[in-house]
């Protein structure tokens, strides 16, 4: 049995932001998120959308009419609706307001801070002179209002009162809608999108241990899991959906968009349009070459060692959280530019998790290339992988390499396959093998003194021990449960998905301790 320190591979989960908790960087990224074939813009009615409703179910109703949880949905792009679900409490004695919102697709739950309640009308002050005014409706079942912000048409919006939260659903449900109680393995079906697909084999589909376990799913174990994939020898043998999941139903990968924004650089340095990764990264941002406090290379920024007085070792509810307060800056790559130097390390000397340096290398691309790097991507790594519909959000007009893609499943796990094959998908070279070997290289480690765990060009390194005998991984890490492990000894790359924005010790999720328990001892 394969043995990891599941602390250490929780740590490598992080968010770029605070969606979980604080509303105006969630709102702020929510609200300029593009799907992949859309003209670079800003959405902002999505942003308002999300910004009101949030804000109405705080301020609503008639006393015990307001009591329960409503709903809407709004469509961030095309075609990818996402719930927002908001719960109202009374307190019996103080009959004080309170509520909090969950909106699974997008990782985000949280506290409202105040709840008031006049009546059954809303008047809710959102501040720079933004209102909404809404009334519960005569059935008790609707809550109307209308949003005002001042250099906008105003809009109607309406919540609806359901039984129960979004996420609240059974694992699987067949065809009539009732729970699914007990699984079965289907192969994957070949879809045409690239993946050669076929069967496990028997002795895994017979497994007890693995029976047990999606035995478990179904049950409401792991009630976040959305998706469940696992590749071998080139093949997808394993591709299991639950809860919000679905084949061709976009996810948020979170901070895993950084090990793909890695890809990026490669694909740039392999057509000569990046050369010395020791160049200073002040070279990439001439806009603000007056300001730039830091001599970090782009190394560095790769390496996460750049050492700049940067604090996300905190909790993101935290608002000294350096992600946090670079998400509700008016301009992110400055925000992290100016930041003071490190006082007493030099860049290069150790790995320190900092968001800010992936949204810089968001920068280069943009610098190198002279374009985007949604736009690059679209046209060069997504092009070669058949990757043909993706978001990728963007806040304040620069696209969030720090952790804003959303990919579909089978999408990612090619990302996961072509590392795995040196560069190569279908026999083709994506990108360069000596970019994949130097990027996925254990760099720095992760810990002081640490050999198992370590660091590369935004790509997590880690050794899984049974035994004597040492197990190398490769992996991409997102905030909430998105994993892409790469076992290259075992020729196996498996994804998970999840919608867990407040599973911080994994007691829902599916963790490496699955991963390494049940899984790996099958192959």
């Amino acid at each position: 049995m394969y043995k990891i320190d599941i602390g250490e591979v929780q740590k490598a989960v992080t968010n770029f932001g605070s969606q979980q908790v604080l509303f105006l960087p969630l709102i702020r990224y929510i609200s300029h998120c593009h799907r992949s074939y859309q003209p670079l813009k800003t959405l902002y009615k999505y942003g308002k959308l999300i910004w009101i409703l949030l804000f109405t179910a705080a301020c609503s109703g008639t006393d015990e009419d307001l009591t329960g949880i409503w709903h809407t949905e709004f469509e961030m792009v095309p075609g990818f609706k996402s719930a927002l679900d908001m719960q109202l409490k009374q307190d019996i004695l103080s009959r004080k307001w309170s509520g909090r919102f969950e909106m699974p697709e997008m990782m985000g739950a949280g506290e409202f801070p105040a709840v008031q309640v006049k009546g059954p009308k809303i008047d809710l002050n959102l501040g720079a002179g933004a209102s909404f005014k809404g009334e519960i409706s005569k059935d008790n079942n609707a809550i109307k209002g209308i949003l005002t912000v001042p250099g906008e048409m105003p809009e109607n919006l309406t919540l609806k009162r359901v039984a129960r939260w979004s996420a609240q659903v059974p694992a699987r449900r067949d065809k009539d809608g009732l729970p699914v109680t007990t699984w079965k393995y289907q192969p994957p079906q070949a879809t045409g999108d690239g993946w050669q697909v076929g069967p496990m084999p028997r002795s895994v589909i017979g497994s007890k241990p693995l029976n047990e376990l999606f035995g478990r799913i179904l049950e409401g174990k792991y009630h976040g899991l959305d998706a469940f994939l696992v590749a071998q020898h080139g093949k997808l043998i394993l591709e299991e959906y639950f809860y919000l999941g679905g084949r061709d139903r976009l996810h948020s990968i979170q901070s895993v968009t950084k090990s793909v924004n890695s890809l990026l650089i490669g694909t740039a340095r392999d057509q000569g349009l990046i050369g010395n990764l020791d160049e200073p990264l002040r070279n990439y941002f001439p806009k603000y070459a007056d300001s730039i406090r830091t001599n970090a290379t782009l190394r560095h920024a790769l390496t996460m060692s750049a050492a700049l007085d940067w604090k996300e070792d905190i909790p993101y509810s935290n608002p000294e959280n350096d992600a946090v307060r670079m998400n509700q800056s008016s301009d992110l790559y400055k925000y992290v530019l100016t930041k003071n130097p490190d006082p007493v390390d030099k860049p290069g000397g150790r790995f320190e998790y900092n968001s800010g340096l992936s949204m810089l290398l968001g920068g280069v691309v943009l610098q190198a290339t002279g374009k985007p790097a949604n736009d690059y991507a679209r046209e060069t790594l997504f092009k070669n992988l058949g990757i043909n519909d993706f978001a990728w959000t963007t806040m304040g007009g620069k696209v969030h390499t720090g952790g804003g893609l959303f990919l579909r499943p089978r999408d990612l796990l090619k990302i996961g396959q072509m590392v795995l094959d040196s560069g190569k998908w279908n026999g083709r070279q994506v990108v360069s093998e000596s970019w994949i070997s130097e990027s996925t290289a254990f760099i720095l480690p992760t810990t002081q003194g640490s050999k198992d765990f370590g660091y590369g060009y935004q790509w997590w390194r880690a050794v899984s021990r049974r035994g004597a005998n040492a197990l190398p991984l490769i992996f991409a890490s997102g905030y909430g449960g998105q994993m892409l492990y790469i076992v290259p000894d075992l020729d196996l790359v498996i994804l998970t998905f999840h919608h867990n924005p407040t599973d911080n010790d994994g007691s829902h999720s599916i963790t490496w301790r699955e991963v390494s328990n049940i899984i790996l001892p099958e192959f």
